[in-house]
Formats: structure tokens, C-alpha cells, sequence
């Protein structure tokens, strides 16, 4: 892994805005004062931090509502036919295989070709436009295994619209623990794959590749209680700022909010020349960045959690 950034600042309107959202800056010197030629600055630091907390947690995301709506669409209607989505929107598709076709459900053996339309699985998920195909490995006993390839599909979620394209292979399982709490779980594996991000009408690109990633999502009663993410993965930034490559793994688990913002935990960025530490409590993200990687902390910044939200992606 390397890093090549294109570009060490952002235009001064950015700048000011990440000055701005700053709450502190020690360890010597002020952002990027001091940095060695192959030091990570502060300005790559927050674009690393930020993007590496946001964009695992939504890519998940994205697939378990791949999952979720074909799912909803298979129930809604016969294949070969544009069925309406429970949520909103249209869904045609076509399947093969398996024993049991037609029945309204996801079975081992059967393969599913999807064209969605504006399509939302349930109300207030996230919506689909593009094509996936689904083979489904196993389907029992409360884990379902498929594996996805998917053809510039456009996954809109509360922060962002991914196209995403390539394969991958999630894992879901659903565990009643009593009480009205179930943990829906889905691990998330891929050799790699490509996202692209647009916000704000900013657009970046992403190269996912040995992803690892899994998130657990806890109902209590029917209501979402608590959201997770742990796992590794290299991601590969095309930013309009500037572009770098990094591994990034979780220690423990990582707790996000609704709209897939990080609140508490901690994970790890590898560089060959870098090492940069993060932690989360809620409101404030802490980086820390270890020049050499020879176990001396150079510098620490402090970001608030709503502008590492906005930095990604």
C-alpha cells in the first residue's frame, strides 16, 4: 500500500471550513507544520479518518439492502413480471434454478436477475436503481448466504448514492434473543469491488479490495436499538482533493448512528510509512498519527463527528 496524494490542501474555502470544525490541534506545531516528505499531514489524516469510518459501514449497507430488496420484491409478486415494491417504486425479475420456484422466497440453488426502478424495500429504506443478480447459497435456519454481482447499481442512502459494481458474497443471520430483540447480522466479503460516492453533488471513487467487514443491527420491539461494524479492508481513494490507498481495520466493534455516522470505538490506518490511530466517544473523533511508524505519537487532532460526516465520500 501506498499513499500519493494529488493535491496536500484543500481550496482555501474548504480549509477554512475544516479550521472551522477543528476543536483541537497539539503535538507540536499547528496542521501540517513539520510533516517529513513522507508524513501523512493533517489534511490527509481527516480525508483518511473520515472516509475510512463512513464508507466500510455504507457499503454494507448497501448490500444487506440488496438482500432486503429482493427479498421484499420475490414475496411481492411471480417472476417475469414488474412487480411494485413495498416501499415505492418497481422491480422485475427473472429466476432459475433451485426447487421451489415461484414460491415467494429465497431458496438455495435459485438465481435471481434484478432490474430495479426507483425500487425501496420497506418504508424509509434505502432506494435502488440498476441491475443485480443474486445466487443464494444457503437459505435456512435463520442464515441466508448469497453472492451479488451488480451492474452500476445506485443504492440511495441517507448520507450519500453509491453505483456500485462487482462481486461479493454476504452472509446474513437473524438471532431472537427473547424479550423483542433480534440481532440481524451480515458479513460482507469481496476480493474487490467498485463504488462510486456522490454527495453534495461531489463525486469520489472507491476500490474496495479485501473486504472483511460485518455489521450487527439490534430491534428491540420492532425499533433499532444499536448498529455495529468490525473487519478490515484496503480502500483505494479517488477524492476531487486528492487520492491515497490505505488498510484500515477495527479494533473491536465500531457503534454508528441512523444515518451511518460513527459514535464510539476505535480502528487502525496502515501506511508504509504511517500509522494513524482513531477513536470515537460521541460528537468527537480523535486521530492520532505516528510519523516513522516507530511508536512515537507526532501529532493529535480532534474533529467533531458531523464533520467527519460531511468530509466522506
Amino acid at each position: 500500500m501506498n499513499i500519493t496524494p494529488n493535491n496536500r490542501r484543500l481550496a482555501p474555502i474548504a480549509a477554512a471550513t475544516a479550521l472551522l470544525a477543528l476543536l483541537a490541534a497539539c503535538g507540536g506545531g499547528g496542521g501540517d507544520a513539520g510533516a517529513p516528505a513522507n508524513g501523512v499531514t493533517q489534511t490527509e489524516a481527516q480525508s483518511m479518518s473520515a472516509n475510512s469510518a463512513v464508507l466500510p459501514a455504507d457499503s454494507v449497507e448497501g448490500q444487506a439492502s440488496i438482500l432486503s430488496t429482493t427479498r421484499a420484491v420475490v414475496a411481492a409478486g411471480s417472476a417475469s413480471t414488474t412487480v411494485n415494491c413495498p416501499g415505492g417504486g418497481t422491480a422485475q425479475f427473472t429466476v432459475t434454478g433451485g426447487n421451489a420456484l415461484g414460491n415467494g422466497q429465497l431458496d438455495a440453488g435459485e438465481i435471481y436477475s434484478v432490474t430495479y426502478t426507483n425500487c425501496t424495500g420497506a418504508a424509509g429504506a434505502a432506494t435502488l436503481n440498476g441491475s443485480a443478480t443474486l445466487t443464494v447459497v444457503t437459505a435456512s435456519g435463520g442464515t441466508t448466504q448469497v453472492n451479488t454481482a451488480t451492474q452500476n447499481l445506485q443504492i440511495a442512502l441517507p448520507l450519500r448514492t453509491l453505483t456500485v459494481n462487482g462481486s461479493s458474497t454476504l452472509t446474513e443471520t437473524v438471532a431472537d434473543n427473547g424479550g423483542g430483540v433480534i440481532v440481524t447480522t451480515h458479513r460482507w466479503t469481496s476480493p474487490q469491488i467498485v463504488l462510486t460516492s456522490v454527495r453534495n453533488a461531489r463525486t469520489s471513487t472507491f476500490t474496495l479490495s479485501n473486504v472483511d467487514q460485518t455489521r450487527a443491527v439490534t430491534t428491540t420491539n420492532g425499533v433499532i436499538s444499536a448498529r455495529s461494524r468490525s473487519g478490515t479492508i484496503t480502500i483505494d481513494a479517488q477524492l476531487p482533493n486528492g487520492s491515497w490507498t490505505v488498510t484500515t481495520a477495527t479494533q473491536g466493534a465500531v457503534s454508528y448512528d441512523a444515518n451511518g455516522v460513527p459514535t464510539q470505538g476505535a480502528w487502525t490506518i496502515t501506511l508504509p510509512h504511517n500509522i494513524i490511530g482513531i477513536s470515537v466517544v460521541p460528537g468527537t473523533l480523535t486521530v492520532t498519527v505516528d510519523w516513522g511508524a516507530d511508536g512515537t505519537i507526532d501529532r493529535t487532532w480532534t474533529f467533531t463527528n458531523a464533520q467527519v460526516g460531511s468530509e466522506a465520500g
